[in-house]
């Protein structure tokens, strides 16, 4: 009996066996290139369901690409997901693993921060702009300065409130505010989260940029050194008098010495034939991270103000800034008012 016992079970094993084999040469026939070791089979053949203690067949699979896709162990990644709870803990754990993981995370915020999608609003009572343009659902940022000059960054949540004494009869006007108890320099909205705190320092005596005026950025921990040079023909006095040839060369100097600098002219996108105002450097800082300050200009207007922010962070190699977002406060309504670029 015990013979006969033995030489059954033997034939069961090796039925067994078969039965496996053909079920992985049916089940895994797409993924025959891939290097699946036979502890993987087996936990894969194991169960199809997800249980508390065991990951499902769809699970494993999935682990068993990324491993070949990004040469991570696979035994490793089976540990670390099976070790979460199972259900949403487990699934989003994978699907994040599959998009990269933390590389996936930085190529996904370098995407964003190419994409040059930024706002900048500003405090303000019966604005009578269009308020459809401004994304609420970016993460936005409040600028604060303080007497000294102390820039600090907060985390806001913009408000925008229909005002309750309107000074033009007739007009929709809108007090923008956000939900903290201090005042801004300015709002700024951005894709990625930013870091919060303290900033740098910004010089009160910034300059209007005449033909002739020069400013260079306070830059922390960054040996690059950044300065703004204002050239041109004024033709009339007034800080919106004529003005032939005007450029504004911004330039980084890596070496001190000149010999691998980069030079870039804004000028162009400060003033031309409708905007013939000289501008001012509203702010500087670094906003982003990349430890290269940007700036914000502002701009008089017929009939108001305007603020035109550069980053560096979004721009091209090539380029040292690029303009990134418009503000316009008007003293009367326009039929169209901007707030990004």
């Amino acid at each position: 009996m015990l013979s006969k016992y033995s030489s059954n079970g033997s034939k069961l094993a090796e039925d067994s066996i078969f039965r496996i084999d053909s079920m992985i040469n049916q089940k895994f026939s797409i993924y025959k290139n891939l290097d699946i070791d036979s502890v993987q089979i087996k936990s894969i053949l194991s169960e199809t369901e997800e249980k508390w203690y065991q990951l499902s067949e769809y699970q494993l699979l999935r682990l068993i690409l990324i491993s070949n896709k990004y040469k991570w162990p696979s035994d490793s990644l089976i540990k670390i997901i099976h070790g979460k709870k199972s259900g949403y803990s487990r699934d989003s754990l994978i699907l994040w693993l599959e998009e990269g993981g933390i590389e996936g995370d930085e190529r996904k915020r370098i995407k964003l921060i190419e994409s040059n999608k930024y706002q900048i609003i500003t405090e303000a009572y019966n604005y009578f702009g269009n308020i459809s343009k401004i994304d609420l659902s970016l993460r936005w940022y409040a600028i604060v300065i303080s007497d000294e000059g102390i820039t600090n960054i907060f985390n806001v949540n913009p408000q925008i409130i229909l005002s309750q004494f309107p000074l033009n009869p007739g007009e929709l006007e809108f007090d923008i505010r956000h939900n903290r108890d201090f005042g801004s320099h300015f709002l700024f909205g951005c894709p990625i989260a930013i870091d919060t705190g303290y900033i740098g320092v910004n010089d009160p005596s910034i300059p209007s940029f005449y033909p002739g005026k020069s400013f260079t950025f306070f830059q922390n921990n960054n040996s690059d050194r950044l300065t703004l040079n204002a050239m041109g023909a004024v033709l009339s006095n007034g800080i919106c008098g004529s003005i032939e040839n005007y450029s504004l060369i911004v330039t980084k100097s890596s070496d001190g010495e000149g010999n691998n600098d980069l030079f870039q002219d804004i000028g162009p996108s400060l003033v031309d034939t409708i905007n013939n105002c000289f501008p001012e450097l509203f702010w500087y800082g670094d906003l982003l991270g990349d430890k290269i300050s940007d700036a914000l200009f502002l701009q008089k207007i017929d009939n108001g103000l305007r603020l035109i922010l550069f980053l560096s962070d979004p721009s091209p190699h090539d380029k040292i800034w690029i303009k990134s977002a418009e503000w316009i406060l008007s003293n009367k309504p326009l039929k169209e008012e901007s707030l990004s670029y």
